[in-house]
């Protein structure tokens, strides 16, 4: 094994958010086929790795950055590696003989650190710093690579972007209806409730629509509270949250959805807009961080993201304008393709090889 590639994240919170996506589909890409590529994670996580390749770690999920500087090493050697991929954390010091990677997925922390905790922004910008060190560094979007570019000054040749890949699973498999039950017509969120993710501003869409708002995503009962009472005793029940939801009935949602909706502030990449238009739902989303440059044509922008006016009338065309909602479905269609297993396998092995060469 000569390519190491961090699957850690899989064993965290961050498995069925975005870098869980990722990772998988890194393991999906080259992990099946190319002798060459372990994956690595925590030894005392009793979840079966999901992959046959895998490179266990006995370093502790806390202080991953101090830990992975006596851990890895040793892995380094024993393996006999020559590339260290980190697909989430720091990298670690120098290593004479290891080039290193590192996947970096957003900047959002730098641009609204009042979303975070002064813990989680420390624990960012160390992860951030860290490019200083890597050979090649892979952001997710071109807007991205310009963030990152400017924050830690790297030359432009050390930072290549690859756009994440779509799973076409998603719309081959059969769709499974949900066994709770869902109204008749819906507006659809997917993902997390980080303060990031703006939605407040979602909720203000709900009074002026008169239609139910479903958000699908691993959410704690106290923020589902939070967000609920924000609405008003008369709306609440048209809050609807699934909690983690498999991605079967993750597809049926997505085509059974009337619109669907992001109102989020910052996003390096953005996987459940573009999961909607895949499985032909047209999209009403923020111009934030990267979406405009992922989804290009294929959706309708709102200006300012706390303006539920705004988000209204987007949806509102999308409503009632039956020949606009198909040009957007269409759109969609063409728009996805750009992000297929295909491109993101190859983009990945090509960047593995350079390394060793």
């Amino acid at each position: 094994m000569k390519i190491l590639i961090d699957a850690r994240a899989l064993q965290t919170y961050s498995a069925f958010r975005g870098i869980g996506r990722y990772i998988r589909h890194i393991i999906r890409s080259v992990g099946s086929e190319d002798d060459d590529c372990g994956f690595l994670f925590f030894k005392e996580k009793k979840q079966r790795p999901e992959t046959d390749r895998a490179v266990f770690t006995s370093s502790p999920r806390r202080l991953i950055t101090l830990t992975d500087r006596l851990c890895l090493t040793r892995i380094f050697k024993t393996h006999s590696c020559y590339c260290y991929h980190s697909t989430a954390y720091a990298l670690p010091a120098r290593f004479a003989g290891i080039r290193y990677i590192l996947t970096v997925h957003d900047l959002t922390p730098l641009h609204f650190p009042q979303f975070f905790t002064a813990r989680h922004r420390i624990i960012f910008k160390t992860i951030i710093r860290s490019a200083a060190r890597a050979d090649l560094v892979l952001a997710n979007s071109r807007t991205t690579a310009h963030d990152l570019a400017s924050y830690i000054h790297i030359s432009e040749e050390r930072i290549k972007t690859v756009y994440h890949m779509l799973d076409e699973r998603l719309t081959e498999a059969e769709a499974i209806r949900p066994k709770f039950p869902l109204p008749s017509e819906y507006l659809l969120y997917v993902g997390g409730a980080d303060r990031i993710k703006n939605l407040e501003t979602l909720l203000g869409v709900i009074p002026l629509l008169k239609i139910p708002l479903v958000i699908a995503g691993e959410i704690d009962v106290s923020r589902q509270n939070e967000l609920c009472s924000r609405l008003g005793h008369r709306w609440q029940p048209y809050l609807h949250f699934t909690g983690f939801i498999p991605d079967g009935e993750l597809a049926y949602l997505y085509r059974h959805a009337a619109v669907f909706v992001c109102p989020s502030l910052n996003e390096g990449f953005g996987f459940p807009p573009l999961e909607a238009l895949q499985c032909g739902t047209p999209a009403v989303v923020s111009r934030a961080g990267s979406l405009d440059e992922v989804l290009g044509d294929a959706a309708l922008f709102v200006d300012d993201p706390f303006d539920a006016g705004e988000f209204t009338v987007r949806i509102r065309m999308l409503l009632e304008d039956s020949r606009l909602r198909e040009e957007m479905i269409l759109r969609g269609r063409e728009q996805v393709k750009a992000y297929s297993p295909l491109n993101f396998k190859k983009n990945l092995l090509g960047i593995y090889r350079q390394m060793g060469s």
